[in-house]
């Protein structure tokens, strides 16, 4: 694997997390409260939308995949590969929009599912390796908040629908997973250490 594979880690969350972003800014309709991210993906603003997920997903995959060819250790191996399969389900979210019942729904559990799951995994690991302290404690703080957000909205709520939660998972995931790719940048290509 070749360091910069790290890009695609930087590169598809970013596109994704502008994408969204945009579809805010362009949806008058939209509001945190009375609505889920997805209800992007079956308005004007679907083509970006869905399209971003899915690029995303690709190219989180790879980066995926690749690292899980290059950790060292088993559990960073299976937390990565946890990784694999939340991209690969980004990717059904984006090809299954919400009015495409169940698959929808499925693929949306499984990605924030096995988002927070791999974030779980891979958190302890990274924290005990003095040079990957802050990877370990992003991912730590990415579990935390997403796992926070969605017992809230279980319990109490954030509203009728789930956008808050969502974005309290797929946010700090996004943007650990830009650190993890930088990290990978700045790797040679022999192993990592994690």
């Amino acid at each position: 694997m070749h360091r910069k594979i790290g890009w695609l880690a930087i590169v598809g969350p970013m596109f994704a997390l502008l994408s969204i972003w945009l579809c805010v800014m362009v949806s008058p309709w939209f509001t945190w409260r009375h609505n889920a991210i997805s209800d992007f993906g079956v308005h004007s603003v679907a083509p970006l939308f869905n399209s971003s997920l899915i690029a995303c997903g690709i190219m989180c995959a790879i980066f995926a995949m690749g690292v899980i060819l290059r950790f060292k250790s088993k559990m960073g191996k299976i937390g990565m590969a946890v990784f694999f399969l939340a991209c690969i389900s980004l990717v059904g979210i984006g090809v299954f929009h919400e009015n495409l019942r169940p698959y929808h729904f499925i693929f949306s559990v499984a990605f924030f599912v096995l988002l927070l799951i791999a974030t779980l995994i891979l958190g302890p690991l990274f924290l005990l390796k003095r040079k990957t302290t802050h990877l370990g404690a992003g991912a730590i703080l990415v579990t935390v908040i997403g796992m926070f957000g969605w017992a809230y909205h279980i319990a109490v709520g954030w509203g009728t629908n789930v956008a808050i939660p969502e974005a309290l998972t797929f946010v700090p995931g996004g943007i650990w997973f830009m650190m993890l790719g930088a990290w990978v940048l700045g790797k040679d290509s022999k192993g990592l250490q994690a």
